[in-house]
């Protein structure tokens, strides 16, 4: 029916015995073969009645297309400026001059480790991560071993996630005797607003001329490449897996695009997305979206695609609750069972330098309610920059902060990569066990809680290998 060539049409449509009028290839946007059946389109009511007779009882539902939107607070966004005066904006923690002194200092661009006066563009031998990125123990990111970066103020989210209890200590460990804890073999699908793949966060460790980052699909513009025109989806992608800012530091990253530069996309082109990951993910996969359409507004076919892509095709799907402080229940996809739903927590003080007497909060934004499963960093959170709008000049070491459930998302996705490298045939029900089972437990502060809200931190030391056992006889 949606075949634009209609030879091809003609010698599939004989079996069924379909008629020419049939052949309607101006109807189909959008054709989902994978994690749902159907197709998005123009339709009239003359053409539907026409897809009704041709295909009598195929048509299941249909509904209105509508937009999504990236789970971001705007009001949060902070540009990495080199001019920036004043107190920079409403800060939540009254710490603002003391960022602003972070911002320029705290990550290095990653050189080759023979040559710090080289360009951006020099190709160089393998990157010295001792000395870059003040992590130790790292003989290789692939092989087994306890690690430990040394962190400052700025990667308060790292420093957060590896402990079970304030104050925080300068310090991310990952990695076990048994696991390399670096998300080696795992891949992230971000479906957001893009990647800039050249960025120095998705360097191959040992290989800086290599990327870890790729281009899925650009479901905005219908071409293979999915620039990062916003800076979302480039911020998100390196908190998961950053070289240095992000969590699964080996994870492989896969970008599909569906959001466009102003970070607002189409259900359709979001449904088009999770079919594409259906049919093209490489396992063990995590795919993110921190994104949602508007409150109290419901999309079947992206839930049914978002359930389908965790039930059928064995992608672990992260969600962000949203920015609207509202029961996440009333949101989708955050609603959907199946996935795991995130909202977003802050710290106060955590820019004071001693981080004592910094108590743990809710992002006051964040819909909370029993549809979330969990709750990670998402406040002033420092990852790769990949707009204009973000900072003064989008370059392979630029970086900027952004606050919001969508950030916290990120932090989630790496965990489960760390997981999934332990224990890589685990379906998405073993690793929600793992993530959401293994978190720290009442710590948040629960003064904005909706009923029902889990009290759940996450924390990242879940990469345990699980053994099966069988007692005979």
């Amino acid at each position: 029916m949606c075949h634009p060539n209609s030879l091809i049409f003609r010698i599939r449509a004989a079996p069924l015995g379909l008629p020419g009028y049939c052949h309607m290839p101006n109807i189909c946007h959008r054709i989902y073969s994978t994690a749902v059946f159907g197709f998005a389109g123009n339709v009239t009511t003359d053409e539907l009645e026409k897809v009704n007779r041709c295909l009598p009882r195929a048509v299941w539902y249909r509904e209105l297309d509508g937009t999504v939107y990236k789970a971001e607070d705007p009001s949060l966004q902070r540009r990495v400026d080199s001019n920036v005066g004043g107190d920079g904006g409403p800060f939540n923690n009254g710490d603002s001059n003391q960022r602003r002194d972070l911002l320029q200092h705290e990550i290095p661009r990653i050189q080759s480790y023979s040559d710090f006066n080289a360009s951006r563009s020099t190709e160089g031998p393998p990157i010295d991560l001792t000395n870059i990125t003040g992590i130790s123990g790292v003989t290789s990111f692939s092989s087994p071993g306890s690690k430990t970066q040394s962190l400052g103020p700025v990667l308060w989210n790292l420093d957060r996630i590896d402990q079970r209890d304030l104050p925080l200590d300068n310090l991310y460990r990952y990695g076990t005797p048994e696991t390399p804890g670096t998300g080696t073999g795992v891949t992230i699908y971000t479906i957001d607003s893009g990647i800039i793949k050249s960025h120095q966060e998705f360097q191959k460790a040992g290989n800086p001329s290599e990327s870890r980052a790729s281009y899925g699909y650009n479901f905005v513009d219908d071409t293979e490449d999915a620039r990062d025109c916003d800076g979302h989806g480039t911020h998100v992608s390196a908190t998961a897996a950053g070289l240095q800012v992000g969590v699964a530091k080996n994870a492989n990253i896969v970008s599909i695009k569906i959001l466009d530069c102003n970070g607002s996309g189409t259900i359709s082109d979001t449904v088009a997305a999770l079919d594409w990951v259906a049919a093209n993910a490489k396992k063990p996969a995590v795919a993110t979206l921190s994104l949602g359409i508007q409150v109290g507004s419901w999309s079947r076919v992206l839930e049914d695609a978002v359930r389908s892509l965790v039930n059928n095709h064995g992608v672990t799907v992260i969600v962000a609750s949203g920015n609207s402080a509202v029961d996440s229940c009333y949101v989708a996809p955050a609603n959907v069972p199946e996935v795991i739903t995130v909202s977003a927590t802050d710290v106060k003080n955590k820019y004071n330098g001693t981080f004592k007497g910094g108590s743990e909060g809710m992002y006051e934004w964040s819909n909370t309610g029993p549809c979330v499963d969990i709750h990670a960093p998402g406040v002033d959170i420092y990852s790769a920059c990949g707009s204009q709008s973000r900072c003064d000049e989008v370059t392979n070491d630029a970086y900027t902060y952004a606050s919001g459930t969508s950030m916290a998302v990120p932090s989630v996705a790496g965990v489960a990569a760390l997981y999934l490298e332990a224990n890589p045939k685990a379906t998405p029900n073993d690793v929600a066990a793992a993530v959401i089972g293994g978190a720290t437990q009442n710590v948040v502060d629960e003064s904005i809680f909706k009923p029902g809200t889990p009290n759940r931190l996450l924390y990242s030391k879940v990469a345990v290998k699980q053994v099966a056992a069988a007692q005979g006889p």
